[in-house]
């Protein structure tokens, strides 16, 4: 990218945002509109959906008098139990995703369609988000389906969006100062949004009501993110051309496989400690990521909280997720990257542990809170101190190859945890004991991380010298090719 595409900061007013750089401010709006776009049907509508489902194949969603909890629901509807249903589709868009990533990614770096990717798919986003407003008891199978079609082409519009997050600048400073400032518009952004859900809902006494509560949040959302949306990809983006050519021996549906298998086989034989590294973060990203999935069922199916509940979950998750990225800043004053990393995965594998001891009925919603915010603190705690490793261990001049090695890595296996704990929950195992398979791949990860050799040594062969955490943790977010939400 050439200096003068982009606005000079020194040639704007000071009072302008990020220094006037149209684009800094639509990577930040459309920052906004993507966590709003995510919450309200990731929370609200799912919620509604599961309960629907219950419904049609004649289960209860209610305790019964004189019962402590709601009976066994055997009903299927479509061939699943209606506690399969969300598990199964987080399964399908993560097969998708995965299978899809080098494909797109090579659209996105060998084509000029780049603004075009991205100003689609908001497009369609946003008729995702307006359609399931109509949920009703009978069309809700068609607003399911949508739903998968939603969370892939989101995932498509992150990555068309993190494309040009290495080139709003060639300031280095400005990058890592605005990367962050994305990062903590978008966290304040999605606190403000589910507290004025969890508030309307107890104003309107919509909060017992899935289907009104769903409809409340999606119509909320729809006017938030599509205003963003529009002016962020027709008035503030703007076009590349693109960034390689195609080698005469690849086409655009193979170029990606080829880098992704020629990455993999060079860390095999050349960096057996960054591989190992990388199979941690595949496996302990793909149970992080279904946490989320795989709670909600269980508070929805087991627990049987209500979407507003659920909202107060989702709530306390992020704001921990918060005090976690501020133990692991400081975790990193006492111990290396890799040590703080095992630390925190043994601690979120204990807190899922704890879920499936504490959590066992209806009316422990502040239990759940309490194991909410456990999550929400390995989460925060690992993606500080997993972000500033990668920094660290990445041999100079590699660092684009391996970045983009290391996004592949975080979303290849997304789809197994779910696919799992969707087979148990389909054989009639309970869903108790089909939380704890999340322990599997969290200790699986921590023995990769103990295989790897001193992180002394690491960093040493990788020619880096030493760094302070803030700045590694900023470069690593400036470098990201999609976000770990």
């Amino acid at each position: 990218m050439k200096e003068e595409a982009l606005p000079s900061p020194q040639n704007h007013k000071c009072h302008a945002p990020y220094h006037g750089n149209k684009e800094a401010l639509g990577w930040c709006l459309d920052g906004v509109a993507r966590i709003v776009g995510f919450i309200a049907p990731a929370v609200y509508l799912s919620t509604a959906i599961i309960n629907l489902a219950k419904l049609k194949a004649g289960c209860s969603i209610e305790i019964p008098e004189g019962e402590v909890k709601a009976p066994d629901c055997d009903g299927r509807v479509y061939g699943l139990k209606p506690s399969s249903l969300l598990t199964t589709y987080a399964t399908v868009v993560g097969v998708l995703s995965a299978a899809c990533l080098p494909i797109v990614g090579a659209i996105l770096d060998h084509t000029s369609h780049r603004k075009l990717v991205g100003l689609i798919s908001a497009g369609l986003q946003c008729i995702c988000l307006f359609v399931p407003i109509f949920i009703t008891t009978t069309n809700w199978p068609t607003i399911l389906v949508l739903s998968v079609f939603s969370a892939f082409i989101g995932w498509i519009h992150t990555l068309s969006i993190f494309a040009y997050l290495p080139e709003l600048t060639d300031n280095p400073k400005y990058l890592a100062s605005w990367t962050a400032n994305f990062h903590f518009i978008q966290y304040i952004s999605l606190i403000i949004f589910l507290a004025y859900m969890i508030g309307i809902l107890y104003a309107t006494g919509y909060n017992g009501d899935d289907i009104l509560s769903a409809r409340v949040a999606m119509i909320s959302s729809f006017v938030i993110v599509s205003p963003l949306y529009l002016w962020t990809w027709l008035g503030l983006m703007k076009q590349r051309p693109a960034l390689q050519v195609i080698p005469n021996n690849s086409s655009l549906w193979t170029i990606g496989f080829q880098k992704v298998y020629a990455t993999g086989k060079k860390l095999f034989h050349e960096h057996k400690s960054i591989m190992l590294f990388l199979i941690n973060v595949a496996l302990v990203e793909s149970a992080q990521q279904s946490i989320a999935t795989v709670s909600l069922t269980y508070m929805t199916d087991t627990l049987l909280m209500t979407s507003t509940e659920n909202g107060i979950a989702i709530l306390v998750l992020f704001v921990f997720s918060a005090v976690g990225a501020l133990i692991g800043k400081l975790s990193l004053r006492w111990l290396n990257p890799i040590n703080s990393n095992k630390l925190c995965q043994a601690i979120t594998a204990a807190n899922t542990g704890l879920a499936a001891l504490i959590l066992t009925g209806p009316n422990q919603n502040w239990r759940a809170y309490l194991i909410a915010g456990g999550w929400g603190l390995g989460a925060g705690w690992k993606n500080t101190v997993e972000r500033f490793a990668v920094t660290q261990i990445i041999p100079v001049g590699q660092d684009a190859e391996l970045m983009g090695f290391y996004l592949f890595s975080s979303q290849v296996i997304v789809w197994l945890p779910t696919l799992i704990f969707t087979s148990m929950n389909e054989a009639g195992v309970s869903q108790r004991v089909s939380i704890t398979i999340l322990i599997a791949f969290f200790m699986s990860g921590i023995g990769c991380l103990s295989l790897m050799d001193k992180y002394d040594d690491i960093v040493s062969a990788a020619g880096r010298t030493e760094i302070t955490e803030e700045t590694s943790v900023a470069d690593a977010n400036a470098n990201e090719e999609a976000p770990i939400e």
